[in-house]
């Protein structure tokens, strides 16, 4: 088996097989059981294996070591936690998931910037204050606990969105250094998230929360998508916080089952807000934008350029949920998101309106504003 394995990993990874189970990558590996989160963590994230992404990590940083001549490019996968390179056996869904806290997801630009880094460094800083000052008045008589989210909020107080900026910078450079030499071609979506929930010995003491950073290289996109439209409501809209990610996973299921892109969702009124993971535009038949106010929605970092991007065009714009029912009547739509960019819709179904609308596969408004938005992707990225 000693002799078997090496030659085995070796001809997985050249073929690119990185869907093979769990179980065969633990016994390619050989590898154990992972080390715990940290000693504030769940016991659940303990014992936990690491899954196929990190494992193919580790199996590229083996070849790397030996003869084969194979590098970093060959990581599917980072996980930094605290400037650190972390082996933790857990994903990104995984993480974001079992632990209360704030995220943001970013993208690089030409692999050494960010794009609208300040956005995600205020976003953070908002979302972790209001998160910890949640988890703070649910501590009740628990004094350690208090402690803990009262140290952690402090240090962002004093820090302030635009003093995140040197940690952010690190941390997310870390990650990418790991993956060596960086493919030219690729770039990479990164998620930075702050929690108190597993705060132990590895925490720094003078912040008082734990930084994960995740970094992977982009997924691909279509050039156009399909999305279904739902009735459902957002609790706390503008937070980007895990309960979030807790509560959309009915619609999630639905979303799968479609095999659509993008879940849509409108209230009972069927003014259309946003979507589970995008900010959504609907164009008019007068050629007009209309996209759900900033109070309604968590407002992204890629439709703040496309309002830019618009009002710099002269292209109409107004702060206005879109409905439902006049679906019929627009000329096109679109969403819009970090690691999407503005992707133009090809279809819009409404199950409980039986209602379906096919667009245009070029020469839209939608499609306008997407080279709009590519044109203005890099004069929006901030180097780290």
């Amino acid at each position: 088996q000693a002799r078997v394995r090496p030659l085995l990993l070796s001809a997985v990874l050249s073929a690119n097989c990185v869907m093979l189970p769990t179980s065969c990558w633990h016994w390619l590996l050989g590898s154990t059981r992972g080390s715990a989160v940290g000693s504030g963590a769940k016991k659940a994230a303990s014992n936990k294996r690491a899954g196929p992404l990190a494992l193919l990590g580790a199996a590229a940083l083996l070849l790397r070591r030996g003869s084969t001549g194979m590098s970093f490019t060959n990581i599917a996968s980072v996980l930094v936690r605290n400037g650190k390179a972390a082996e933790l056996g857990l994903t990104k869904s995984e993480l974001l998931k079992n632990y209360a806290g704030a995220y943001t997801t970013a993208r690089t630009v030409d692999r050494r910037s960010i794009f609208e880094f300040s956005m995600h460094c205020t976003r953070l800083y908002d979302t972790a204050t209001a998160v910890w000052t949640r988890q703070l008045e649910e501590a009740g008589s628990d004094a350690a606990a208090a402690k803990i989210c009262a140290g952690a909020r402090s240090f962002l107080s004093t820090q302030g969105a635009a003093g995140l900026k040197p940690l952010l910078r690190q941390e997310i450079s870390t990650a990418l250094e790991s993956f060596g030499n960086l493919d030219e071609l690729s770039e990479y979506q990164v998620t930075v998230f702050f929690t108190v929930d597993t705060v132990g010995p590895h925490t720094p003491e003078e912040r008082g929360f734990d930084v994960y950073t995740y970094v992977q290289p982009m997924p691909p996109t279509a050039a156009m998508v399909d999305v279904q439209a739902h009735r459902a409501d957002r609790d706390n809209p503008t937070i980007k916080d895990m309960q979030w990610i807790r509560a959309r996973e009915g619609l999630e299921v639905l979303q799968k089952e479609a095999g659509v892109n993008e879940v849509l969702m409108f209230d009972k009124d069927g003014k259309v807000t946003e979507g589970l993971q995008t900010n959504f535009f609907a164009v008019a038949a007068d050629g007009t934008l209309l996209t759900a106010p900033d109070d309604l929605i968590l407002a992204g970092t890629v439709r703040k350029v496309v309002l830019e991007a618009a009002a710099k065009d002269g292209i109409a714009v107004r702060l206005e949920s879109p409905n439902i029912r006049d679906l019929e009547q627009w000329e096109s739509c679109f969403i819009c998101s970090t690691s999407r960019l503005v992707k133009p819709i090809s279809c819009v179904e409404v199950p409980e309106l039986k209602a379906k609308k096919s667009f245009p596969i070029a020469n839209s408004v939608a499609h306008r504003v997407e080279a709009l938005v590519l044109e203005a992707f890099r004069h929006n990225a901030e180097p780290l």
